[in-house]
């Protein structure tokens, strides 16, 4: 892509450049809005480490090619956990500890899918969902 681009006479780096700064102003305004509007001040904890992973996370699962991809990522990071606090009411899991045994199942699971994400597809749920859906359409195209 950067060389069609440089091919036409685009100056790549320039553009790159140029995109960050200006994500990153709208990042910037977007932060500080949040920031007066959702917690009234500008605290220091608010994006502590356990939120930046969680970021990071929502990406890797969910896929940097699509913005569909941080959809599901983010769907998947939250629905979760709701979904394996029941598990604890049917499954005894005082053999793994303390009280924060769910917690840490699910940082397990989140751990184990994210190598297996990154080792069989790179391109997270969102690459899953459009070979899924190349699979169908060239299923319905056969005529067997």
């Amino acid at each position: 892509m950067d060389v069609a681009a440089s091919v036409i006479g685009i100056r790549v780096a320039r553009r790159k450049l140029l995109s960050f700064g200006i994500s990153s102003f709208f990042l910037g305004i977007a932060g500080a809005l949040w920031a007066f509007g959702y917690l009234g001040t500008s605290d220091a904890h608010a994006f502590n480490l356990d939120k930046s992973f969680q970021i990071l996370f929502i990406v890797i699962i969910g896929g940097v090619a699509t913005i569909f991809g941080n959809f599901l990522g983010a769907a998947f990071i939250v629905l979760t956990p709701i979904l394996l606090d029941p598990l604890s009411l049917i499954i005894d899991l005082s053999f793994l500890g303390d009280q924060g045994a769910l917690a840490n199942l699910q940082h397990i699971i989140f751990g184990t899918i994210i190598i297996v994400l990154l080792i069989k597809e790179p391109d997270g749920l969102s690459g899953l969902r459009r070979r899924g859906v190349e699979a169908l359409r060239s299923r319905a195209r056969s005529p067997n």
